[in-house]
């Protein structure tokens, strides 16, 4: 008898990452590009995700069809529209059952398992989820861009725009405008220009080089990295507290690029979160949400509810 197979799918704002296992082992995995709906279009998502898909399929060298579950965990997974674009999308070159959950739920479970705990999440935007002894969870940010994502890739940019434009209207400058102007290879001058039209994807690739320049000893660079952090722990905070509220050991991990990439942003996280929650334990090891849905695929029951 054949074993069974299972994909995981983390398909975030930057790229869609894939895994294929056998339950026991892990057979293949791929990176392609970000299939994210809001970012790329539907038509072009599915592309996307499609053929990441088949790519780690073949480095797993199985059929697809040959798949008994899947798992994918992306942005607005709460939306019953999107939620069905990504099963129909999954359904089109693959077989067997698909569990389409929230980002913030494979990298909490690739975290910590099924332990409790609270992952805090930024990359393109921000979440932090947590869970406690008693099964209990709860949820702050993640909510887009316009009102929320405090401490993202994209807050990191729109802040960083915010602070040269507010030095340059003031007749100075603070180096953040030259640092902009230079990521998008464009003049200084079209920067002040069209700022405003900027999208959330060229807003939160900024932040490599927000960070950059922070490390570099810019200061206002290293502001706008401070103040994410802080943004941050205060996230995690009202989860801590809303969780924990008699106190105690928890345990926090860090997810996304902006988190992963930047020491400054990591140590005003755990500088602040620590003054609000001493017992805060913060692990800095590497998560990597799809290895999350990958276990999530491998283990459902017949109800296709998580174990």
């Amino acid at each position: 008898m054949a074993m069974p197979m299972y994909l995981g799918i983390d398909a975030g704002g930057t790229k869609t990452d894939c895994a294929v296992s056998n339950g026991a082992e892990l057979l293949g995995q791929t990176t392609g590009a970000s299939c994210k709906l809001a970012g790329v279009g539907p038509e072009s998502a599915r592309q996307r995700l499609q053929g990441t898909i088949l790519n780690a399929c073949k480095v797993a060298k199985i059929s697809p069809r040959e798949l008994q579950r899947v798992c994918i965990g992306m942005s607005g997974a709460s939306s019953e529209e999107a939620a069905a674009w990504a099963r129909q999308a999954i359904q089109e070159v693959a077989s067997g059952e698909i569990y389409v959950v929230g980002d913030h739920v494979i990298a909490h479970r690739a975290a910590f398992g099924t332990s409790s705990g609270v992952l805090v999440v930024s990359g393109t935007g921000s979440i932090v989820f947590g869970r406690n002894q008693r099964g209990e969870s709860a949820r702050a940010g993640g909510r887009g861009p316009v009102a929320s994502d405090e401490g993202s890739g994209f807050w990191i940019g729109k802040e960083a725009v915010a602070a040269a434009l507010r030095s340059y209207d003031a007749g100075s400058s603070n180096g953040l405008l030259s640092t902009i102007a230079g990521h998008w290879k464009v003049p200084r001058e079209e920067v002040v220009r069209g700022a405003y039209t900027c999208s959330v994807p060229k807003l939160a690739e900024l932040a490599a080089s927000i960070s950059a320049a922070a490390d570099a000893g810019d200061k206002a660079a290293r502001e706008v990295a401070q103040w994410a952090g802080k943004e941050l722990a205060a996230l995690a905070g009202a989860v801590i507290t809303r969780l924990w509220p008699q106190g105690g050991v928890v345990r926090v991990a860090l997810a996304g690029g902006v988190l992963q990439g930047s020491a400054l942003v990591r140590g005003a996280f755990c500088d602040a979160i620590r003054e609000r929650h001493p017992a805060a334990s913060v692990s800095f090891t590497c998560v990597r949400p799809v290895l999350g849905a990958l276990e999530i695929a491998a283990h459902l029951d017949v109800h296709g509810a998580a174990q």
